[in-house]
């Protein structure tokens, strides 16, 4: 028998502006539960969510970015038109997952890597918060594009390309994930083939004539040697390339914003009045720009007391799990003096995001370059509707400096 709070679970609609209370009763009263809208069970304290993390051999990757619902076949339709999907570093396991992340890791954690990028992440912040409108969407004017910037960067992305690549890995995350219309899903999957198309072009000239690029790293760990690449190989290499292009500026544009929403709330802790790493990661605990992930269970287990059939599908609540009062006092407090403590910000284990000291470098930069800010109470924030992603999809704010509106 479902219970009423299991009926109730609606992350992408009663519970996607503010989840914590829901989050917070489920701890207490439910903390692992089937939920029908899902068709998984749900897992949302701290010590279980861990407890799946650490178990691989019971707890597979597989359906990690299982769609919340299915695809319209329309949309299916469409992404036939580009290249099918194919398991990368987020959705394997075992020496699969290993051989598809290390190019990743490899490439974002060689001796100075992103002490070189530096340089480049903090001209280009100065000049996005430089050219912030006393009235701006944060998201659009700064958030997104820093990061964006930097991707391409790493990936050697052409700048009459970056629009196309960031326009198709949002809508990859989209799909499946985020509850849109028949039509917009469709306009969405010829996006992500148009990026797709696009990913193969580089893909193909980085083997005949690799160029030092993250692009060029990937297409020799997955594909060694010269020759042409199989159909097989180029739809692995363009699959994974495009979710972790998607994943290295979208979780964070999130990360951004998510802290700058907060300290709109607490201008006290603002940088430098506060450390800005403090503020980082009590932001990552706080508002996870990454608030779930899915596993399947390959065997029964139990969780919480609660059986766990094999074949399963369980939603892992990182971002109930970094609020669990066991683990963290007061957790529902945004406090970056607490002393850190580990959480689930970006994942936990094998699977913790390649990228996750990029995003705190470039996040810290971020707020350092912003210029005072002001919520702009004119204007709504409107939140991601996406259960795999969180953050908000605009920001309006005013600026204590900047050009006359409508700049």
């Amino acid at each position: 028998m479902v219970s009423e709070l299991a009926e109730s679970y609606d992350p992408l609609g009663a519970h996607l502006a503010d989840p914590y209370p829901f989050y917070a009763t489920a701890r207490r009263r439910e903390p692992v539960f089937y939920s029908p809208r899902l068709d998984a069970w749900v897992v949302t304290r701290f010590r279980d969510v861990d407890a799946v993390l650490r178990d691989s051999a019971g707890f597979s990757s597989a359906n990690s970015l299982r769609p919340v619902r299915a695809l319209f076949p329309a949309t299916l339709a469409v992404l036939a038109e580009g290249f099918p999907p194919k398991p990368d570093h987020v959705t394997s396991d075992g020496p699969a997952h290993h051989r598809l992340r290390v190019p990743y890791t490899r490439h974002l954690t060689a001796p100075g890597r992103i002490a070189a990028l530096e340089p480049r992440m903090r001209e280009r912040a100065a000049a996005l918060a430089a050219a912030l409108p006393r009235r701006a969407d944060l998201v659009e004017r700064f958030a997104a594009p820093l990061p964006v910037g930097t991707a391409a960067e790493l990936f050697g992305l052409d700048a009459g390309d970056v629009a196309v690549a960031r326009a198709g890995s949002a809508a990859l995350f989209r799909l499946g994930s985020a509850d849109v219309g028949e039509a917009a899903e469709a306009a969405d999957a010829r996006t992500v083939v148009a990026f797709q198309r696009m990913l193969a072009g580089y893909v193909r000239a980085r083997r005949a004539e690799p160029t030092g690029d993250l692009i060029s790293d990937v297409v020799a760990a997955l594909a060694p040697g010269g020759a042409p690449l199989t159909a097989d190989q180029e739809a692995e290499t363009v699959g994974t390339i495009g979710g972790t292009f998607g994943a290295a500026h979208i979780t964070t544009t999130d990360l951004i914003g998510n802290a700058v929403r907060l300290l709109l709330r607490h201008p006290d802790r603002w940088p430098p009045r506060l450390p800005p790493s403090h503020v980082v990661e009590e932001t990552l605990r706080y508002e996870s720009p990454v608030p779930t992930i899915f596993r399947l269970a390959t065997r029964a287990a139990v969780l919480g007391g609660v059986r766990i059939p094999a074949g399963a599908d369980v939603l892992l609540v990182f971002a109930s799990a970094n609020r669990d009062e066991e683990r963290f006092p007061d957790g529902d407090r945004f406090d970056p003096t607490r002393t850190p403590s580990r959480h689930f910000g970006f994942g936990a284990g094998g699977h913790t995001c390649a990228g996750a000291g990029l995003a705190r470098v470039q996040t810290r930069i971020a707020l350092a370059a912003l210029p005072g800010l002001t919520a702009d109470a004119d204007r709504p924030v409107v939140i991601r509707r996406s259960i795999n992603v969180r953050g908000p999809l605009t920001l309006p704010v005013r600026t204590a400096r900047g050009r006359t509106p409508g700049d």
